[in-house]
């Protein structure tokens, strides 16, 4: 089966107050870099979990994010117990001093350090297994959507090289009518270039005969049709790589070769049209890992 370089999984899960966001990104590249962000305290995990995406992963650009976040059931703001000690005593002092009385508002004690965010509690390590299930969600969610895609890509590919080889029929039913299409012209060119001499058909049918073969493309025919199968046959071992890129750029050149030989209208627009399905083919060959 062929397997798309790009693909998609995520995985959520929750562990008491704490919740976990696995996402990993997959998109095409000629080798595989695989990078990883997760959360603080989790960093020694990243070389394990690397191996892991390396068993779904052998080509591509791969990036894997994990988020660990504190639910709500938690105050967000906390009181810092001695600085509002220390502050009480100094406001008493104050008053006393001054004879006056000192309104203070919730800004005013978060501005001195008093209410102060509640970052206390880094995640506690029974969170490494629910960031180990998620990843392991994440994974094989990846791994499915690069089958789809593969197989998708398999199915479009297939389609094209059967098309190509329907046209290379088409384009070797018209070059059997050449040799009779340049006889006509060549003795209409003859006639209207005639003094009256009488003209020889032996060599008439010998200028023929060169021209036929200087023209003839049965093995670039032979060439192409034998190339498709060899494709058909990679296809089917999933042994897309440098065998595949060879085989297209021999494709095109066969293809090449014969829109040279040839002045037929229908045989030059056919072969525009080959070429532009295995463009297309190539395309799609870079995108399966």
């Amino acid at each position: 089966m062929a397997i798309s370089m790009t693909g998609f999984g995520s995985a959520d899960a929750q562990w008491e107050r704490w919740s976990c966001q696995v996402e990993i990104r997959s998109v095409n590249q000629r080798f595989l870099d695989i990078r990883c962000r997760l959360p603080l305290g989790f960093q020694t995990l990243e070389a394990d979990f690397k191996k892991q995406i390396k068993l779904v992963c052998t080509r591509g650009k791969v990036d894997c994010s994990i988020r660990l976040e504190k639910g709500d059931g938690e105050e967000k703001l906390k009181l810092n117990p001695e600085r509002a000690k220390i502050f009480n005593e100094l406001l008493i002092e104050f008053e006393e001093l001054s004879g006056r009385k000192v309104n203070v508002e919730a800004r005013d004690l978060s501005s001195i350090n008093i209410i102060e965010e509640n970052k206390s509690g880094e995640p506690p390590v029974e969170c490494e297994e629910v960031i180990r299930d998620s990843l392991a969600k994440a994974i094989e969610g990846l791994q499915e959507m690069k089958q789809r895609e593969g197989q998708a890509m398999h199915d479009d590919i297939k389609g094209r090289l059967s098309s190509c080889g329907q046209i290379l029929n088409k384009i070797e039913k018209l070059s059997q009518d050449e040799p009779g299409r340049y006889r006509e012209r060549l003795q209409e060119r003859l006639t209207q270039l005639n003094d009256g001499t009488q003209l020889n058909p032996e060599r008439l049918e010998q200028e023929i005969a060169l021209l036929a073969d200087r023209l003839d493309i049965s093995e670039e025919v032979v060439r192409i049709r034998t190339h498709l199968e060899h494709m058909d046959d990679i296809l089917a071992q999933n042994e897309v790589g440098k065998k595949a890129e060879f085989l297209m750029q021999e494709l095109n050149r066969e293809v090449n070769t014969i829109a040279s030989k040839s002045n037929h209208a229908g045989i030059s627009q056919a072969s525009v049209e080959i070429k532009s399905e295995l463009e297309k083919v190539r395309e799609q060959l870079q995108n399966i890992e």
